[in-house]
């Protein structure tokens, strides 16, 4: 973040709109240690300012408004009721009064000194549409019908968030930008199993590696993977193929035959090691949580394979 906005930041809740429709400025700044500081906030006079929001313990009557030109200009003096260093927030509902012509509403907030030297400045431009888009669409006669143009402008600003939303269809299918609420939506696409109270991040992560995930299901290279996203921890496996040594007439040594009765064909054993604050994140206790990356593993490993399971819970791993 750059030094001025941390000092001045300024937002709407809209970037377009029609004439007859409200908008709503935010403002964020701190004191600066100046003599006679004063926040400044400029706009063209077609922006009627209907109500403020102030912080508690600041009168309604402090702003002042001074017309120079065509411009309203809204000052607020920051000596008396702020303190010097302390972050505030002000809101100003303003509502737009304009022909029926396009345009770029400018606004501006200082930060000023007492000698009027600007000690952070922020803008931004409202686009206000002077008719209704949907009038391309009509007959030319319907051009110059007011009527017509603002009826059609309710359904603009009905269908526009639908709009919006339709033309950034894609990202909604892209793991990595994805609104967060998406994301189990998204997993359930390719039956990938996920849990919502994971975080975000780890969320986001295991749907990207699902190619790899499917690709190789059901080897030690996917567990691993699987596991080591979902604990945030480390995590070793270790395999054992090899069939018992019977003696027998055609029975010799390599490297599918082992010596001793304690190995077990398909058998794995998952060492895990996890951070510790992994359990208040999950809210359960150790048994609990490794009951959990059992029932996880069952669903990711062959059905015939039998598995062994370590759990470390480390606070050093966080």
């Amino acid at each position: 973040m750059s030094d001025a906005s941390s000092k001045l930041a300024l937002a709407a809740d809209f970037y377009n709109r029609y004439p007859g429709e409200k908008v709503t400025f935010y403002l964020r700044f701190s004191v600066p240690d100046a003599q006679g500081a004063k926040l400044q906030f400029a706009m063209p006079e077609v922006l009627e300012v209907e109500e403020y929001e102030l912080p508690d313990g600041i009168p309604l009557a402090l702003p002042r408004v001074i017309k120079i030109e065509r411009d309203l200009i809204v000052v607020i003096p920051l000596e008396k009721y702020f303190s010097v260093g302390e972050t505030y927030e002000i809101v100003a509902r303003a509502k737009i009064n304009t022909f029926s012509i396009n345009q770029y509403l400018l606004t501006e907030a200082r930060l000023l000194d007492e000698a009027g030297r600007t000690l952070a400045l922020e803008s931004l431009q409202i686009a206000v549409h002077g008719k209704a888009k949907y009038l391309q669409n009509l007959p030319e006669m319907y051009e110059s019908d007011d009527f017509t143009s603002r009826f059609l402008m309710l359904f603009e600003s009905f269908w526009k968030p639908i709009s919006t939303q339709i033309g950034q269809m894609d990202t909604y299918f892209d793991p990595a930008i994805t609104p967060p609420e998406f994301l189990p939506w998204l997993a359930s696409w390719i039956g990938l199993p996920v849990e919502e109270s994971l975080p975000v991040e780890r969320l986001r992560a295991m749907i990207k590696q699902a190619i790899l995930l499917f690709q190789y299901r059901g080897t030690a290279q996917a567990l691993k993977t699987y596991l080591e996203i979902y604990t945030n921890g480390q995590v070793s496996i270790l395999e054992q193929r090899a069939d018992n040594f019977v003696l027998g007439k055609c029975d010799q040594l390599g490297e599918n035959i082992a010596l001793g009765l304690d190995n077990h064909p398909d058998f794995v054993r998952i060492r895990l090691q996890i951070p510790f604050d992994e359990l208040e994140r999950a809210e359960y206790s150790k048994e609990m949580y490794l009951r959990k990356i059992d029932e996880l593993i069952q669903r990711m490993v062959p059905a015939h394979t039998r598995f062994e399971i370590e759990g470390v819970f480390d606070a050093q791993n966080v």
